[in-house]
């Protein structure tokens, strides 16, 4: 039997989380014209398994806080060497997804952050907004600072919002 998704909700978009192969993607939707029509704008860009440096954070676990202001995704995992982590909510005034994520990495990375392509309907991807983002010709890349010293623990953030 699938899992099923998991979804954090804002006013104007939503992040899915659901499972493809051995780890978690997300996609971020944004709301149609109507209250309950969603439209796919972007798509975490994964790796493959046994990838060590993948696009996006390879997250195999998945748990959901639920709190008063409202539920925290929890993601871990871990590709080579590195092991990876982050906490996605919904902000307080509904209008944003916050994302905070980690990598403990043990060798200087080829790579390190989020990535993104634009969903089938590329006119979506647009009405996102990323902070501390960078353009790509086909979605979103978010990069983390490389390190000055190994072993060390890398974080990046980054809000979306429509």
């Amino acid at each position: 039997m699938a899992e099923p998704d998991v979804i954090l909700e804002a006013e104007q978009l939503r992040v899915v989380f659901f499972r493809r192969d051995d780890r978690y993607a997300h996609r971020v939707d944004v709301r149609g014209a109507t209250s309950d029509n969603w439209r796919p704008a972007l798509e975490s860009l994964e790796g493959e398994p046994g990838e060590e440096w993948p696009p996006s954070p390879p997250f195999q676990q998945l748990h959901v806080e639920r709190r008063p202001a409202g539920p925290i995704v929890f993601l871990i995992g871990m590709a080579g060497k590195t092991h990876w982590s982050a906490a996605g909510e919904v902000a307080a005034d509904r209008k944003s997804i916050k994302f905070d994520v980690a990598a403990r990495v043990q060798l200087a990375p080829q790579r390190l952050g989020s990535e993104y392509f634009a969903a089938a309907d590329a006119s979506t991807a647009s009405e996102i907004v990323v902070v501390e983002s960078l353009p790509s010709c086909d979605g979103l890349r978010i990069e983390a600072a490389c390190p000055t010293q190994i072993p060390a623990t890398i974080s990046w953030n980054y809000v979306l919002r429509r």
